[in-house]
């Protein structure tokens, strides 16, 4: 079994012109034997972001089984990010998304830096879109991870084709930042794994955007890398699972697995 880490749930108002519907969302699951799929925000990164994490939310109430969720907002107002990043994780999300590209901030800027320090009270989890400069740089992101060791830290691209390398080395300098292979290059997966012993790396597919049949290349992508047979499987699922756990047990209240 598979577990997506990046999948986008779109109201269809942006970027992605149709909205996704949960039934077409497991049908394509199933048909790559997807277990579960961390739905990430694509409308809220435009505007009305609120509209967007309730939407999210609510397909994860109803099917906790089959789907994770984050949210976003923008962090230029810290003290409205903050009472949404509150909202959020008292819904069950399990943490936030940012585009900082879309969303037109640097991850340096003195307002995000208090949004990450009080998630980093949290410990909870930040996912970055990342490998688009200016703003999405790995070096920049692992500035946040240096400042605020208790916040989780996923890299959502691990940097794309141009910036895998620091995406690497980033992860490799701060033990809370993790990488997402989705649209990052072989060779760069393929060294970032064996760097990495293949901990710390979830897989993801970039849903809707990559299609069922793309999703079923990038899965294959994953399990013809030349790499031990046991790090495929952590990456497509085991590395997943355990990150999904620690986070639901926060919400759930049950305690900060170690």
């Amino acid at each position: 079994m598979v577990i997506d880490f990046h999948t986008h749930f779109s109201g269809g108002r942006y970027f992605y012109n149709e909205a996704s519907r949960v039934e077409t969302v497991l049908d394509d699951m199933d048909a790559n034997r997807i277990e579960k799929s961390l739905l990430l925000p694509l409308d809220g990164f435009f505007s009305e972001w609120e509209a967007d994490n309730d939407r999210i939310i609510r397909v994860v109430a109803e099917r906790p089984d089959r789907f994770a969720g984050v949210g976003t907002f923008s962090p230029r107002l810290v003290e409205p990010a903050v009472r949404e990043m509150d909202r959020c994780l008292s819904q069950g999300m399990i943490g936030i998304k940012f585009h900082p590209w879309l969303q037109a901030f640097s991850p340096l800027e003195d307002c995000f830096m208090e949004v990450a320090s009080e998630a980093n009270s949290r410990k909870t989890l930040f996912f970055f879109h990342d490998g688009t400069p200016p703003y999405t740089e790995p070096f920049q992101i692992a500035e946040v991870a240096r400042r605020n060791p208790d916040l989780t830290i996923v890299l959502g691209h691990s940097g794309l084709n141009d910036l895998w390398r620091e995406s690497m080395l980033a992860a490799l300098s701060h033990d809370n930042i993790w990488l997402c292979f989705c649209g990052c290059p072989h060779w760069g997966m393929t060294e970032i794994a064996r760097r990495m012993g293949g901990e710390r790396i979830v897989w993801g597919s970039d849903y809707p955007l990559a299609g069922r049949r793309d999703t079923k290349e990038r899965i294959e992508q994953i399990e013809h890398l030349p790499i031990p047979d046991e790090w495929k499987e952590r990456i497509l699922y085991r590395n997943a699972a355990q990150l999904l756990a620690r986070f639901r047990n926060r919400t759930d209240g049950a305690g900060v697995s170690p």
